[in-house]
């Protein structure tokens, strides 16, 4: 799929996230980015278990058995820095693995960020991690297109979740942006010419702004009345498939609509996609 698109369509190394120096408090871990190369314990194991049937009903049951995993130890500090280490590795791999646990991740880790005792450390480092992530976006995407749309996804939930005195992070307001841009331009990317590849981040583009877009809107106007322009560009190219124009012409009427689309104008649109999918088949 090819785009006119030109606003703001260079991909950036970003800004950063903005992830503060903070002063541990007393009695509160400071984190210690692990070796990835480390042999695997005993716990790491309990760990992957504990979040492989992570769904919606036991969030909180998990988050407070995360919570004690991460405080329980027999030495000092530097034993739940590892620990916290090992969450935040575990959420965001399994996110990228899986981009539909994305959510869930968000807000295991809003939650966890909460915490009274370690909160600070863990949202440091959950941002620390997803940044270097986010800066490694080219060479994970030119890897696997589905990791990167899983990393995607994750930045988005995270915007989307965590808050700071009620209100949301706004440096990952730049990262939402950036890789929602990116997903919009696939036809320039030098990843991968597959088709389906292309569309896949197009449903991306298409999940990720219905979630974040009318928040992006609250924190960035500017940002966000870009990536609008974007969507314009690139239903308007000549060689947009009937699929993307369809799909990027519900967001508009999504925004449109002050997000507020009803049951009849939905079931429009998928039929509408239904006979454009049955007619490409």
């Amino acid at each position: 799929m090819a785009s006119s698109a030109t606003r703001g369509r260079g991909i950036g190394r970003g800004r950063g996230f903005g992830v503060p120096k903070t002063q541990s408090k007393p009695g509160e871990a400071t984190y210690v980015q692990q070796n990835p190369s480390q042999s695997k314990s005993t716990q790491e194991i309990d760990l992957k278990i504990l979040l492989s049937d992570l769904k919606e009903e036991s969030l909180d049951d998990k988050v407070d058995k995360l919570s004690s995993y991460i405080c329980s130890s027999d030495s000092a500090g530097d034993h739940s820095a590892s620990k916290i280490t090992q969450v935040v590795d575990s959420l965001i791999q399994r996110s990228m693995k899986d981009s539909e646990f994305s959510p869930l991740a968000a807000k295991v880790a809003n939650k966890l960020c909460s915490d009274e005792t370690n909160g600070n450390t863990f949202r440091s480092a959950l941002l620390k991690a997803t940044q270097e992530n986010y800066k490694n976006r080219e060479s994970i995407r030119r890897k696997s297109v589905s990791e990167w749309m899983g990393l995607v996804s994750l930045i988005c939930e995270l915007f989307n979740h965590l808050r700071t005195g009620g209100l949301p992070l706004k440096p990952l307001a730049g990262a939402v942006y950036q890789t929602l841009v990116e997903l919009l331009r696939v036809e320039e990317a030098i990843v991968s010419q597959n088709k389906d590849e292309e569309e896949d981040e197009i449903d991306c583009f298409y999940l990720n702004f219905k979630t974040v877009g009318k928040l992006l809107k609250s924190v960035d106007q500017a940002k966000f009345d870009d990536l609008v322009g974007g969507i314009r560009d690139t239903i308007l190219a000549d060689n947009t498939t009937g699929k993307t124009r369809c799909l990027l012409l519900e967001l508009l009427e999504l925004y449109a609509r002050d997000w507020n689309i009803s049951t009849d104008l939905e079931r429009y649109y998928c039929d509408m996609l239904a006979d454009i999918m049955a007619k490409d088949a």
